[in-house]
């Protein structure tokens, strides 16, 4: 079983990015970004948020190697990372929301 076990780096590397993930601001732009490349004005006014506090949980879901951005003339747009990611983020965001469906009255 031992010599299954992923590297310790690939541990680490999941660590950083689920804390990352485990805020839900950071969660729901995730998700925004599983739709459309986005900059901080979008999702400014898509979370009701300032654009400070935007570019906060950017700039943290970028250090996690979550986030590519890229400057499109005077704006930066944000990207996933990987493509991969979308159906991950959106098969998580639709269990979860189904395992809390079926948990609602416990």
């Amino acid at each position: 079983m031992f010599d299954r076990m992923p590297s310790d780096r690939a541990f680490d590397q999941m660590a950083l990015v689920l804390r990352a993930m485990a805020d839900p601001v950071r969660a729901r732009i995730l998700y925004a970004l599983t739709i459309e490349p986005l900059c901080v004005c979008e999702i400014s006014r898509l979370l009701e948020m300032s654009m400070p506090a935007v570019s906060h949980h950017l700039r943290i879901l970028t250090m996690s190697g979550l986030l590519t951005v890229r400057k499109e003339g005077k704006v930066a747009c944000y990207y996933l990372h990987d493509e991969r990611l979308t159906g991950t983020l959106r098969a998580l965001v639709k269990d979860l929301a189904d395992f809390d469906a079926e948990h609602e009255d416990d």
